[in-house]
């Protein structure tokens, strides 16, 4: 059989498995039944579907962390070292999925997955005082098979036709029915449900309480499609039944895609179709209108959550990689992350993956100082490097910060001089966010050295490329001694956004965002008065700043939009204001994502592009 059309399956499944081991592992002690045999059960389906796809190395270290979850089970407490050695497997197996992925096969990472399983192997067994012969554990003994008048209660289960690995499916159901209720029977048994691949299997119980809790949870499963709880005085439920449910089905990207996109033309329709009625049409339908595009708005929003996946995803990767590094290089660190639970599409969320990894290297690399130096500078040896995500208006703020030695801004301008880009005297001119945006020129470090992990502004180019391939940018901020921070500002480009559509009078139209606009003067009402060099909107006893930035000239029957600052609000002069929208924000390809103040294009109900512009990249860039 080809397991090669199988490969996308395992790997989702196989991810799924480690990402529940990792984040049910305790911090230590006595583990809870329910978190050990979670933890057992993710293990031995994880060994499981490795061995049916012919991943040997994948299989036997999930064997061998299974042996210890097992102990566990037994009453064994978990001592520090185990976890440690744990926590080791898992992020080996995450990089095995990696592997597959990448090359197809695990072999690259097989020498380093034996290491483990003997490390492993050494540590599940019994704990005892020092001098004393270990004593070994009891096993927990079987309990005899009751006879079959002894089961009344029958538990059905079957697995989807469309399923690959059924036996496999139906392993898992095995193991949460045998965790519930351990003197469980299952016909056929397992072997043949493997040899055969059968999809279909009975599970015979004793009558005991939370039976019918046990067969929801067992229908909440991957891929169960029909559960059949079935007691003597109970008759066989019919077919269609509330017992027989198909739970859930794979839906591949691209389909949501295109129903995101008809979604999105459905509202664009209903937009035109509003701006052609005349203005007594307009009325006597307003509450039709108001209702169906209510309706449209809802379909669309549904269709994007359901592309939406949380970042703990991508957490665990970069949690990994720091784990990497700090290990290779002898530098302690924690990893922590604040915002994990934000949802964002699942296609920005592997765009956003390569950007991150080097930020987290290079935070490990070259931001925290060696334990010694720590030491000397009274930090704790430990360093620390966060991952905090938040949202900010429209924009998604993904941060890497650490707490080490921060860039030297000097050494960046003599490393500008010294590599040509700059003679003396222009370097000594250059200001600091100058200096930090040399940084993300490709191959440009004030390293002397090279190493193998990574080096400050090795990568960051990458980074920037990367970013405003999103229509976002690159913010960057640091404090010598202190720690450095790297802000990838990215625009939403899977929501409805209310914005302001205006112009200049040169039938070009731009909008922003609704939620960064505080007012609209007109400017008819509005003076401007001059001060010195700058250009201020006089608003009763408040003067407000004019941005310069502006394609057009705007006159008296202009507007001024008020543009929400945490500093000081700023005005943007406008000669035309059309109307508001609830619009898709799309970012912009090559080269236009180079501009960071346009967070992306919009479709409008009059079948025009409007650039949508990003007020506080505008106000930044003038002084905030």
């Amino acid at each position: 059989m080809d397991l090669a059309k199988f490969l996308d399956l395992y790997l989702t499944e196989a991810r799924e498995h480690v990402s529940l081991i990792r984040k049910g592992l305790p911090a230590a002690g006595q583990v809870p039944p329910a978190v050990v045999n979670d933890l057992f059960r993710h293990a031995h389906s994880l060994k499981g579907m490795a061995a049916s796809m012919g991943f040997d190395a994948t299989a036997d270290l999930s064997h061998k962390v299974e042996t210890l979850f097992n102990l566990w089970r037994q009453g064994q407490e978990a001592e520090g070292d185990q976890l440690r050695a744990v926590v080791r497997a898992v992020d080996l197996l995450d990089a095995s999925m990696d592997a597959v992925q990448r090359d197809g096969s695990e072999a690259v990472l097989q020498e380093e997955m034996h290491s483990a399983c003997e490390s492993l192997a050494g540590l599940a067994g019994p704990r005892s005082d020092p001098g004393q012969s270990p004593a070994p554990l009891k096993p927990v003994a079987p309990a005899p098979a009751p006879a079959l008048r002894d089961l009344p209660v029958l538990l059905r289960v079957a697995i989807d036709p469309a399923c690959p690995l059924p036996a496999a499916r139906l392993m898992v159901v095995w193991e949460r029915v045998r965790s519930e209720v351990p003197e469980a029977r299952m016909d056929p048994d397992l072997e043949r449900v493997k040899k055969e691949g059968l999809r279909l299997a009975t599970f015979l119980l004793p009558r005991r309480g939370g039976l019918k809790e046990l067969a929801l949870a067992v229908r909440g499963l991957s891929d169960v499609t029909e559960v059949d709880l079935e007691t003597p005085s109970a008759a066989p439920q019919a077919q269609g039944s509330e017992a027989q449910l198909v739970q859930s089905l794979r839906v591949p990207a691209e389909d949501l895609d295109e129903l995101r996109e008809q979604a999105s033309e459905l509202l664009y329709r209903l937009n035109q179709f509003e701006a052609g009625l005349g203005e007594e049409e307009h009325r006597r339908h307003r509450f039709w209108l108001e209702s169906e595009r209510a309706q449209v708005t809802r379909l669309f929003d549904h269709v994007l959550s359901i592309r939406l996946v949380s970042f703990e995803v991508l957490v665990e990767r970069l949690g990994r990689t720091a784990r990497e590094v700090s290990g290779r290089l002898g530098k302690p660190a924690s990893f922590t992350v604040s915002g994990a639970d934000e949802r964002v599409d699942r296609g920005l969320l592997e765009r956003l993956l390569d950007p991150l990894v080097h930020l987290v290297r290079n935070a490990v690399d070259h931001g925290l100082e060696t334990v010694a130096r720590r030491r000397e500078l009274g930090k704790p040896e430990e360093g620390s490097v966060r991952l905090l995500i938040a949202r900010d208006s429209e924009s998604l703020l993904i941060t890497v910060e650490d707490d080490g030695r921060g860039i030297d801004i000097e050494g960046i301008r003599q490393a500008a001089a010294e590599r040509g880009l700059y003679s003396t005297q222009e370097a000594a001119a250059l200001d600091r966010a100058a200096l930090l945006d040399l940084l993300t020129r490709p191959a440009f470090t004030t390293r002397r050295e090279v190493t193998e992990v990574s080096g400050r502004g090795v990568g960051l180019d990458v980074v920037r490329s990367a970013v405003e391939s999103l229509g976002g940018h690159l913010e960057m901020d640091s404090e010598k001694g202190k720690g450095s921070r790297f802000t990838l500002v990215i625009p939403s480009a899977t929501t409805l956004t209310r914005v302001l559509v205006f112009g200049w009078g040169d039938g070009v139209r731009y909008a922003l965002p609704a939620s960064q606009i505080r007012r609209i003067y007109p400017l008819s009402s509005f003076p401007l008065v001059w001060s010195g060099s700058d250009r201020y909107l006089q608003a009763g006893e408040e003067l407000l700043p004019v941005l310069k930035w502006r394609p057009g000239p705007v006159g008296r029957e202009g507007a001024a939009l008020r543009i929400l600052s945490q500093g000081r609000d700023r005005v943007l002069l406008v000669s035309q204001v059309y109307q508001g929208e609830r619009v898709v924000v799309m970012p912009w390809g090559h080269p236009l994502e180079m501009v960071q103040e346009w967070m992306g294009g919009a479709l409008l109900s009059t079948g025009e592009i409007a650039y949508v512009l990003d007020g506080r990249v505008l106000v930044k860039r003038e002084g905030d």
